[in-house]
């Protein structure tokens, strides 16, 4: 008698062990596909995202910024992670948003709204693919038949749905008043502030930059101390060529293109990249005013470009990506070639041996694109380094990447670093002294060379503005024409 009420103990015990493991089984089933099918993508006020959730620390929620960083906060009770990342802005929103500040207390009403429907849909997808991962799990490892898979995918499902409610009985948005940050967003405090104060005056920034462009042509032109060469434009069949650099999605640094284009008269634009600061699809919708500049553009990859960066150019009128073979343009010869790191994510080198080797593979490359099409009028690349080490190549080499305009003259050519032309982006808004807007035009006479080459100069913090020219040839004779002529406001 014992002995059977030992083996019917014992086979109870297994019975409920049995229970308990299948019952883990779909529990695991359910954690793994909320974990990896769960994401759900929504849109609020034409702004993307895509929402997910992970085990992870108790009580997260992370907020992702590409490409500037994460926010983070505990908001919540629970062994769950939420992420939360933007995935695009409707170019149509981003110029409303622009242009007409809305409300910050009817934005918020809106968004509030709107969230309420999207975290229903999203809690209802969560228990939906838990359940259908439970059963999945369940019915494939033990087949237990198809009745006892779904009271075992129903109790995991219950259980999960218990967790979820906890997450959202417990989360408060308030926790965002002090959260984490990490990458570029570490400065965010400064950035938040810089917003605040700023934003509103965007308009106002771009009006003073066309007012100030608008009579920078006056400087030479109404100077009677300095010689014909000093005004090159006047100089017959002379080629102006607007020089731009890492604009890094900065939109008053594409007012500055337009402004110097159109007071200035230019033939042509070249930018020596970083266009944007990841390459993301996001950031081109900021730069979509370039199409309207109105004079062809050239343009090589910086390495804060990337494919989708150079398939944008491609889709504004009258522009050309430069990737080694030369093109002539107004008589010009022009031949550029694209950072390495435009064709991948990555914006930096994994170590400095590798960025060394990449220098030398490069200069080699355009070596031998110049041995074979010819020697050009203007060779352009991005990187400062890449662009001294190649000066005796061309006339008049241009690049850019380290934010820092100038001119170097050596005995074969010119060099020429336009600087920042959006004055470094987001990362010039951390800058107590502000970071200037720079770019610069150079006057060619084809058949003859580089003759000036103008420097601007504008920094939106100290009003401080700049042009200086600085002249490199003449046909006139030596005693009436120095070798160099500048002038500053």
């Amino acid at each position: 008698m014992r002995l059977a009420q030992r083996a019917e103990f014992n086979s109870s015990k297994l019975f409920l062990l049995k229970m308990l493991v299948i019952l883990l089984t779909a529990l695991l089933g359910a954690i793994l596909a909320v974990w990896l099918l769960g994401s759900t993508a929504f849109e609020l006020e034409g702004i993307e995202f895509r929402a997910g959730l992970t085990p992870g620390r108790s009580g997260i929620t992370e907020l992702h910024f590409p490409p500037f960083g994460v926010v983070e906060a505990k908001t919540h009770q629970g062994p769950v992670k939420l992420l939360i990342s933007l995935e695009q802005i409707r170019s149509d929103t981003l110029k409303s948003h622009i242009d007409n500040l809305p409300d910050q207390k009817q934005l918020v009403e809106q968004l509030q709204s709107s969230a309420r429907n999207k975290i229903a849909v999203f809690a209802l997808r969560q228990v939906a693919v838990a359940f259908l991962g439970a059963f999945l799990l369940v019915f494939l490892i033990w087949r237990p038949g198809l009745l006892k898979s779904l009271l075992y995918t129903t109790a995991s499902t219950l259980i999960i749905l218990l967790i979820l409610a906890g997450v959202f009985r417990s989360y408060d948005t308030a926790a965002f008043r002090e959260p984490e940050y990490k990458g570029v967003l570490s400065m965010a405090p400064v950035a938040i502030k810089f917003a605040s104060d700023s934003l509103s005056d965007l308009q106002k920034i771009r009006d003073n930059t066309r007012q100030i462009v608008s009579n920078l042509g006056l400087l030479f032109s109404s100077s009677n101390s300095l010689t014909v060469m000093a005004n090159p434009e006047e100089q017959g069949q002379v080629v102006k060529i607007l020089l731009v650099s890492d604009i890094h999605s900065n939109p008053v640094g594409i007012v500055l293109c337009k402004s110097l284009a159109a007071r200035f008269k230019v033939d042509f634009l070249i930018n020596a990249g970083d266009l944007t600061d990841m390459g993301s699809q996001l950031e081109t919708g900021a730069t979509q005013d370039l199409a309207t500049v109105g004079v062809p553009q050239l343009f090589v990859g910086g390495n804060h470009d990337s494919p989708e960066t150079l398939n944008f150019i491609t889709t504004l009128p009258d522009s050309q990506v430069l990737n080694g073979e030369m093109i002539t343009l107004k008589g010009v010869k022009v031949l550029g070639f694209a950072d390495p790191l435009s064709a991948s994510k990555a914006v930096e080198y994994e170590s400095p041996e590798a960025e060394r080797e990449s220098l030398k593979e490069q200069v080699s490359r355009i070596e031998e694109a110049v041995a074979a099409q010819g020697r050009p009028d203007i060779l352009v690349v991005h990187n400062y380094r890449l662009g001294k080490e190649i000066a005796p190549l061309a006339g008049l080499v241009v690049a850019g990447h380290d934010h820092r305009i100038r001119i170097e003259e050596g005995p074969d050519g010119v060099f020429v670093d336009p600087g920042t032309t959006g004055a470094s982006g987001l990362r010039g808004l951390y800058s107590e002294k502000g970071i200037s807007y720079s770019a610069a035009i150079a006057y060619l006479l084809p058949g003859s060379g580089l003759l000036a080459v103008d420097m601007v100069q504008y920094n939106p913090v100290s009003h401080q503005f700049s042009l200086e020219r600085q002249v490199f040839q003449s046909t006139e004779p030596d005693d009436l024409v120095p070798d160099r002529d500048a002038d500053s406001t």
